[in-house]
């Protein structure tokens, strides 16, 4: 059976069937880990357009304070994983091994190198999440699928 799953999660209906799949495939395997993966898209805070943009509208200086940057970046990502560990509450209930991550980037790009560099066993995943351009370019799904070695469970 799988021993690590990684689950991308969205707060859609299909996101939280994914959930409970991966919860019911790693039922009664000893140490058994899933990890619940947001994918966010935030604004590279590191470049040049913002930069530029924002000494010209006068927020920041010519230079740009890295710590604070960060720090606003840690705040995103605490909030975001509090917002996830709410939502899945009621459908992990007590179960064990149940971890949260939170990574910037493009969804299938951003799942797809977080399967392969975490090692993960499997990734359970919706049919459909709330891919904003899903209908032209394909779906969330269809690209991780072609784009890892890692096997796929797709949950409808």
């Amino acid at each position: 059976m799988y021993q690590k799953i990684l689950v991308p999660y969205d707060k859609s209906e299909p996101a939280q069937h994914a959930l409970s799949a991966a919860l019911d495939l790693a039922a009664g395997v000893p140490g058994a880990q899933i990890t619940v993966l947001s994918v966010v898209d935030w604004h590279d805070f590191n470049a040049e357009t913002f930069k530029i943009a924002s000494r010209m509208s006068g927020v920041m200086g010519d230079t740009m304070d890295m710590d604070v940057i960060a720090e606003v970046e840690n705040e995103a990502i605490k909030a975001d994983t509090d917002a996830i560990a709410e939502n899945i509450a009621p459908l992990v209930g007590d179960a064990e091994g149940i971890g949260i991550a939170v990574v910037n980037g493009s969804p299938h790009d951003s799942i797809t190198a977080y399967a392969d560099e975490g090692g993960y066993d499997c990734i359970v995943m919706g049919h459909r999440g709330l891919g904003a351009v899903r209908g032209m370019l394909g779906s969330v799904c269809y690209s991780v699928l072609h784009k890892t070695n890692v096997p796929v469970l797709i949950v409808k």
